[in-house]
């Protein structure tokens, strides 16, 4: 028994920062880019890594528990197996076979291994889930996918919106309002993970759009990593101090009205609206970054939005900023051809990226 699994990477649209409270909306693309994960049946339960390529850990099941034989690098990889594997056991499908899981990614540069921030550990998460439902023979559909992966990260105390995980999921765009953490942490500790899975999940609204036609989005590369954890908890330090929570307070209204109009404009398919709300909510980022003294449009992403903006492009940061990728949208040929000349002399390199199909 062998399956292959292909899960896309992501990119945040509009509405980062934001989303990580309950109610607040983000658009997030799924990349053609790709997590690849292979399982097949062996006498000796492996996880393989590309990344780590003298790296292979051992693993067997103890008490239905899966148990590795030395320390490792992959919790979220084990996470993931054991979530689902949980999960299948209340279904009432045995998980009585071992099997290699070996892992690949076209999220990172081949060459350096450098991240471009394209939500690599939300891609890992979920193709291991998607890996280990289809092996075992059961229908890995979107929302089981994104709520089993959800768990899985949430088991580890991972924080965040959970975006990148319903991006890789569902594929495509999608408009993402998060589950509500509080309410979920509730029902963990009063229901098993089925029950879980077949409750409607407080706040989470996943819904699948499509840009506005003739509109093209572009990436460009600065050459600098970021954390979206180390970011988001900058910005919590921060709340109790009572000015910059009026500002924070201010930012996610603006913020929610902002994201709202980019979604109608991709429902009624109205281009001008579209390139209006993602300069709006670099405006509203810009403002935000400064209101709570931390970086997020970085001088290079600076020059990648000004360059865009000179050819009547629209342009952002994506995701949590501080480096990483920058993004706009054009909609016509000689736009983009002017853009990727002038960003190669400030040696923003273009990356080779599309919207991925929807699962």
């Amino acid at each position: 028994m062998k399956v292959a699994i292909r899960v896309p990477g992501k990119l945040y649209l509009a509405g980062e920062y934001a989303v990580v409270e309950a109610g607040y909306p983000a658009v997030i693309a799924a990349l053609n880019q790709t997590i690849c994960v292979t399982m097949e049946s062996a006498e000796t339960g492996t996880i393989f890594s590309s990344q780590n390529p003298q790296l292979l850990v051992d693993w067997t099941r103890k008490n239905a528990k899966i148990h590795c034989h030395t320390s490792h690098p992959y919790a979220l990889i084990e996470s993931a197996m054991q979530t689902t594997e949980d999960y299948l056991a209340l279904q009432r499908v045995e998980a009585n076979v071992l099997y290699k899981l070996s892992i690949s990614s076209e999220l990172d540069n081949e060459q350096t291994g450098q991240k471009y921030g394209l939500g690599s550990s939300g891609a890992v998460t979920v193709a291991v889930v998607q890996a280990v439902l289809t092996f075992f023979g059961q229908d890995a559909r979107p929302d089981l996918v994104y709520k089993l992966s959800v768990l899985a990260q949430v088991s580890l105390g991972i924080k965040g919106s959970f975006g990148d995980i319903a991006a890789s999921s569902f594929g495509g765009v999608i408009a993402y309002h998060s589950v509500d953490r509080s309410w979920l942490f509730e029902k963990m500790a009063q229901l098993n993970i089925s029950e879980l899975i077949e409750q409607p999940w407080a706040g989470l609204a996943i819904e699948s759009l499509d840009l506005p036609r003739h509109v093209e989005m572009m990436v460009g590369w600065t050459g600098a990593a970021a954390s979206t954890a180390d970011l988001v908890s900058h910005v919590q330090g921060h709340l109790n101090e009572a000015e910059k929570e009026v500002a924070y307070q201010g930012f996610l209204a603006a913020s929610r009205v902002c994201v709202e109009q980019l979604i109608a404009a991709c429902r009624l398919d109205d281009a001008q609206k579209f390139q209006l709300a993602i300069s709006e909510n670099r405006a509203l980022l810009r403002q935000f970054a400064e209101d709570m003294e931390m970086v997020i449009e970085t001088e290079t992403l600076e020059t990648l939005c000004r360059i865009a903006e000179r050819y009547q492009a629209a342009a952002k940061s994506s995701g949590a900023g501080g480096g990483d990728c920058g993004i706009c949208f054009v909609e016509k040929a000689e736009q983009k051809e002017a853009i990727i000349a002038a960003w190669a002399q400030e040696k923003i390199q273009v990356l080779p990226l599309s919207i991925a199909a929807r699962q």
